[in-house]
């Protein structure tokens, strides 16, 4: 983690026309979609797993794995690091990083996978909560 709140980053992303992000310390990089392997006996959500690096990694799409309807095919992976989970999210697109000193950060309990609203130069998104993402992932697959 930062050690300075103050230097808090995210990684904005756009899916389905709305805006959302990640905690920049979760993410490892974001790559062009990779071909991927089928997980069998996987949730829909699942695309499939790749190699990264020489790790094998499962990849969800966000758009399915959030309940909504395949929008247009995803133009990059955000890959979360190891640390997390070895894990990567399909996304329409990656905007940019911001810092905190570039968003309001608002409390929302819109829904359980949204730990804030970001106000953004954009518009509005929302903080994603990769951990618990991450776990609903997992569940998914037992």
């Amino acid at each position: 983690m930062q050690s300075n709140a103050k230097d808090r980053k995210f990684l904005i992303f756009e899916e389905h026309g709305s805006l959302y992000a990640f905690d920049l310390t979760l993410v490892s990089e974001v790559v062009d979609p990779l071909p991927c392997w089928p997980i069998p006996l996987a949730p829909d959500c699942f695309s499939g797993a790749v190699q990264i690096h020489g790790s094998i990694v499962a990849v969800i799409d966000l758009a399915a794995f959030l309940g909504l309807s395949q929008y247009r095919e995803p133009s990059k992976m955000i890959v979360l690091v190891k640390d997390v989970a070895a894990l990567a999210f399909q996304v329409a697109r990656v905007i940019r990083i911001a810092t905190l000193q570039q968003a309001e950060v608002q409390n929302s309990s819109e829904d359980d996978f949204t730990l804030s609203r970001l106000v953004l130069a954009e518009g509005e998104g929302r903080l994603l909560d990769v951990h618990k993402m991450v776990l609903a992932a997992e569940d998914m697959m037992k």
